[in-house]
């Protein structure tokens, strides 16, 4: 039986190097600095190439590596050795197509950084695990907007599951500013937002 396609990594760069966003999706780098030095060999390995028009292809360390630039950020995609070319360069252009949308069409590397949620949030609807989970760029831009869509609307014009998320979001951060973690279970969670919504909807 054949297997899955497996997917590596996926960086995105900047023009020296240096990481915007990555993901790594197989234990071959088992420390930080073995991911950085993978990202630095191939960096240098390919930043004289002109892949600006179409992906390229290069074998590195016994891995396949694709690539596409765009201005100032590197695009890559690594498989092994065995791995089909055709797939991976398709993921490669399903991320670069749907940063590109997410971006608005800006893509360099301070509107990568300043849109940095919604990258990762783009990584992880491409990826997960290895196992490529979606590669048409539409939809993908599609499902990372979900996850940010009227965040920050009133409760009374939300719907009860992007409620629900918009008050995970408030707790989260919440959290993360204090060393006191309080004992809220998710139903709880819940019967707050509707007694919310039902206030809201009541005046």
């Amino acid at each position: 039986m054949e297997l899955c396609p497996s997917i590596k990594n996926i960086l995105l760069l900047d023009s020296e190097g240096n990481r915007v966003a990555v993901k790594y999706y197989s234990d071959d780098w088992p420390t930080n600095s073995a991911k950085e030095a993978f990202e630095r060999a191939v960096f240098t390995k390919t930043q004289k190439t002109n892949a600006r028009t179409e992906a390229e292809i290069t074998m590195f360390d016994n891995y396949i590596v694709v690539y596409k630039f765009v201005q100032d950020l590197h695009f890559f995609v690594t498989g092994g050795e065995n791995e089909n070319e055709i797939i991976l360069a398709t993921v490669l252009q399903g991320f670069f197509d749907a940063v590109g949308l997410l971006l608005r069409g800006n893509e360099d590397k301070r509107e990568a950084l300043e849109n940095l949620d919604l990258i990762l949030l783009c990584l992880d609807e491409i990826v997960d695990g290895g196992i490529i989970l979606e590669t048409d760029a539409n939809v993908i831009a599609g499902k990372v907007d979900s996850h940010s869509m009227d965040v920050g609307a009133p409760l009374s014009e939300q719907t009860i599951t992007q409620a629900l998320a918009t008050a995970r979001e408030h707790l989260t951060r919440s959290l993360l500013q204090t060393e006191y973690i309080p004992d809220v279970t998710l139903m709880s969670l819940q019967a707050c937002i509707l007694d919310a919504i039902f206030v809201a909807d009541s005046t």
